[in-house]
């Protein structure tokens, strides 16, 4: 089967002078996958999202959305983004943001209030609808539960099992790893540029742990590695020895 993203050899650094920002990341994902993304903060997650989707050139490597590049406009109908902080044009109501994506949703009336007005949370749900209102094949997640609360994280968990079954193929960028591990089939764990481990979700996370001890693992064994000088090789090691 075709992958519906398949990201080869991504290298990026928005500076000559500056590191790499990301360093020879790959992976694939399947139809019907929900495929979390995961690091903390500087680790490259961001600049794979907006090399996927067309919002920045890598400087090196292939990426291929539906057997396309990210540019393409059949690539580009395919693809929903709801990014992390969704910004509107503050003077428009909710309906009219949505009519101006695709006149999907119509609010009644009486609910109907300017962007300006809306909450964090409110307009983290109003950017998650405007992605998925052409029901896209690709659907790419920046932390979409950021800002919501209890049950509007639940909802997003039901949405994302909904176009799951649908075949959807859902990336998942998030820094809530208990989340995460609820609704991804297959994670990718990221720290400076780099993928430390990638797999399914049954794999990378044994029974009797959490993917929360996982990752921090796999964080402390790779800042071990570094500050010791260790050769890539045996870097590598330590991480695995870090999962068992």
């Amino acid at each position: 089967m075709a992958a519906v993203l398949e990201v080869l050899g991504l290298w990026k650094r928005y500076r000559v002078r500056d590191p790499w920002g990301v360093e020879g990341i790959s992976f694939k994902l399947q139809e019907g996958q929900a495929f979390g993304l995961l690091g903390p903060n500087g680790a490259g997650k961001s600049t794979v999202v907006k090399a996927i989707v067309g919002l920045t050139r890598p400087d090196a490597g292939m990426i291929s959305v539906f057997g396309s590049s990210p540019g393409d406009v059949a690539a580009r109908a395919a693809v929903g983004f709801a990014p992390e902080e969704p910004d509107f044009a503050k003077y428009l109501r909710a309906d009219e943001v949505l009519d101006y994506f695709g006149r999907l949703l119509v609010l009644p009336a009486g609910e109907r209030r300017q962007v300006r007005h809306f909450s964090k949370g409110m307009k983290q749900r109003l950017g998650l609808a405007q992605a998925i209102l052409g029901r896209p094949k690709l659907l790419m997640l920046d932390e979409p539960t950021a800002y919501l609360d209890p049950i509007g994280r639940r909802d997003m968990r039901e949405l994302i099992a909904g176009l799951k079954a649908r075949g959807t193929t859902v990336l998942l960028n998030s820094h809530l790893l208990s989340e995460v591990e609820r609704v991804c089939d297959r994670v990718a764990i990221m720290a400076r540029g780099r993928i430390l481990e990638e797999g399914p979700m049954h794999e990378l996370v044994p029974e009797g742990r959490t993917l929360e001890e996982v990752f921090m693992a796999l964080l402390d064994a790779n800042a071990q590695s570094r500050e010791a000088g260790l050769p890539a090789f045996m870097a590598e090691n330590q991480t695995h020895r870090a999962q068992s």
